[in-house]
């Protein structure tokens, strides 16, 4: 009797986004657009960080909605 196995593959289509924060702040902006590389949105986010500001992360956005934005990477001073 042999038993059947399914795989769920799970491929979500998005784009990664970059934001800082002020130190002292709670908020998160967004200084970046989309990004196709969560490497490349870090990199971005870190280019446009102020003297004033505290860290900077990544999130994936999903495109389907269906899904919360996503914590990729994350970086302080």
């Amino acid at each position: 009797m042999s038993e059947s196995v399914w795989v769920h593959v799970h491929r979500p289509s998005g784009h990664y986004i970059g934001q800082t924060r002020g130190w002292g702040r709670k908020r998160w902006t967004t200084v970046t657009g989309r990004c196709t590389s969560p490497e490349a949105a870090m990199a971005r986010a870190v280019l446009k960080m102020r003297a004033n500001d505290k860290g900077a992360r990544v999130l994936f956005v999903d495109n389907s909605g269906w899904y919360e934005p996503n914590l990729c990477m994350e970086c302080t001073r």
